[in-house]
């Protein structure tokens, strides 16, 4: 499996793990999450805000972002670390 896959993969247990959090809180935002915290690093509405925000706040972090809910069609995966 390659290093895109296993970021894909924690990213989707963490989601799956506070899935009904999420969904009762951030149903059609953006989140970000961080995969070397094992959770959110930001909400927001659109994918650039979210990733200025993530970039400032987690440098150097692994980030995953995705809508929340039952199509997350606009995932994002960001499989480098941020500087």
């Amino acid at each position: 499996m390659n290093d895109i896959n296993i970021l894909d993969e924690k990213a989707k247990q963490i989601y799956e793990t506070h899935k009904d959090e999420w969904e009762k809180l951030y149903l059609g935002k953006i989140i970000a999450i961080d995969i070397d915290e094992n959770d959110i690093a930001t909400v927001g509405n659109d994918v650039n805000t979210v990733g200025r925000v993530v970039r400032r706040e987690r440098p150097g972090h692994q980030i995953f972002m995705r809508k929340v809910g039952k199509n997350p069609s606009i995932a994002r995966l960001r499989n480098r670390k941020y500087v």
